[in-house]
């Protein structure tokens, strides 16, 4: 029997290591840290390399506390549970694989790994998602609500394709998978296999209009709220890890508009991992908001105690 107490005393000290990282870098690391990138009188910027050290000494720190963790509280949590990974455009491929090591970690048994191309959420492609999705709709598997919008029923189709299996299935997925106008790409082939879907997202999704980059392409909220709505569907659920740091965020707005899926903040990090791995097991369909970014509810689910 594995004593609760020694999970509560880790789980505190895991915290208190979080704390003491704020109230430094809200305090004294903070004004080292911002002289560190002050430019001198002379124009040079100089770089105090101690309070740069110091602050990496407490992130690494705040990681291995986490791994700790998160290993005692989530094995065998998702063990024999077939699931299946989704990248989203911009997504950077070790927050992929981070997370994925968490679910392997954690039992889950690794069904594929797909990947959603701009096609699927640029705004300039909207009405070719639009016209796609009346064939679509004609092979799903499952029954999509009547008020889904045209990529809701793209994002139906896809969660069949991940987790169904026969003619239907192989239709849509050829459909999706075009090879001149590609919604999906499949990575790793799940062939219908995955029961449950964890969605990884960018660690910015702040619209055009609001970030500074010109570059970035206009992205359709649209897009992500169907996707959203289509996975908690999976037969096992599913989760949405993503970026919540600004209002206009894409994960900031679901949550805004409460469509019922499971979403994590602070993509990319431990405790978000963790975060997805806990929530999993119970993520329905049903708006459950995790992290501390905007609209976040708590930070982690509930964690019961173990025997």
């Amino acid at each position: 029997m594995i004593n609760f107490r020694y999970h509560l005393v880790s789980l505190i000290a895991v915290f208190v290591a979080l704390a003491i990282g704020i109230v430094l870098g809200a305090g004294p690391l903070q004004a080292r840290i911002a002289r560190s990138v002050t430019p001198a009188d002379s124009g040079a910027v100089t770089v105090d390399t101690e309070a740069l050290a110091q602050a990496e000494v407490l992130i690494s720190a705040e990681k291995a506390g986490v791994d700790h963790l998160s290993r005692r509280l989530t094995a065998s949590t998702l063990k024999g549970i077939p699931v299946v990974t989704v990248s989203l455009p911009g997504t950077d491929g070790e927050d992929i694989a981070s997370a994925r090591n968490a679910l392997s970690q954690a039992g889950a048994t690794m069904a594929g790994a797909v990947t959603l191309t701009d096609n699927w959420d640029i705004q300039g492609m909207e009405q070719y998602r639009q016209t796609l999705s009346t064939p679509l709709s004609s092979h799903t598997v499952r029954q999509i609500p009547a008020d889904a919008t045209s990529d809701a029923v793209i994002g139906y189709a896809i969660v069949d394709v991940l987790t169904t299996t026969g003619a239907e299935r192989d239709i849509a997925a050829e459909i999706l998978t075009d090879a001149t106008t590609p919604i999906l790409t499949l990575d790793e082939d799940p062939k219908g296999t995955a029961q449950a879907i964890v969605v990884i997202g960018p660690r910015n999704s702040v619209p055009k209009n609001i970030a500074t980059d010109e570059n970035i392409p206009v992205r359709s909220s649209s897009a992500w709220m169907g996707l959203a709505r289509a996975i908690a569907a999976a037969p096992r659920g599913g989760v949405l890890v993503g970026d919540a740091s600004h209002a206009q965020s894409m994960l900031a707005q679901i949550r805004s508009l409460s469509v019922p899926v499971t979403t994590v903040d602070q993509v990319g990090t431990n405790s978000a991992n963790l975060a997805m791995v806990l929530a999993l097991p119970q993520a329905n369909e049903q708006a459950r908001s995790f992290g501390v970014g905007e609209g976040s509810t708590e930070v982690f689910p509930v964690i019961e105690k173990l025997n």
